[in-house]
């Protein structure tokens, strides 16, 4: 995990190089690239814009999550997710949170494998950016949190929502 502060992007580069600001909203807001892939598909979006592709509301919602250590290193997380009119109350124990959530995913109908993580710490705040896949789909999500564990989960709900909706289908 990389701590970075903010500070402006550079507007004036050398001819011929790379120029973050028009290509990288991440970049553009807080002067650190988005991983390779998710910049390319990035690119000329405003923030606003990258924030409704790559971290949607959907048929998924997040509403409780905990997580409390258990036995041999592992977590017992519950949580109550909404998905499209209905309210779920599921548990699942596992390695970490990010394991227990894909695992409720999955039991929901909504199976994500994660094949990429990048996080950065901006201020208070980590910021991840998820490589998920699903039957031969594969988007990027992002999510935000004040730990890790928040910001994965807020990434995995986003991929989740992206994988569903792509899929065309809500269960």
């Amino acid at each position: 995990m990389h701590t970075i502060q903010r500070h402006p992007s550079q507007r004036h580069p050398s001819p011929g190089t790379y120029e973050p600001s028009r290509c990288d909203p991440f970049h553009d807001r807080f002067g650190r690239p988005l991983p390779r892939g998710l910049r390319e598909q990035a690119t000329g979006l405003s923030w606003q814009d990258f924030l409704e592709e790559f971290a949607p509301r959907g048929a998924i919602r997040l509403g409780t999550w905990t997580s409390s250590p258990n036995h041999q290193d592992s977590v017992t997380c519950r949580a109550t997710i909404g998905l499209a009119d209905r309210i779920i109350s599921l548990q699942a124990t596992a390695a970490g949170p990010i394991g227990a959530l894909t695992s409720m995913l999955y039991d929901l109908g909504a199976p994500v494998q994660i094949v990429g993580l990048h996080q950065y710490v901006v201020d208070d705040t980590v910021m991840t950016f998820l490589l998920c896949e699903h039957d031969d789909r594969q988007c990027w999500a992002y999510g935000t949190g004040p730990t890790a564990d928040d910001a994965n989960v807020d990434a995995l709900i986003a991929g989740a929502n992206r994988l569903l909706s792509s899929a065309g289908r809500v269960r």
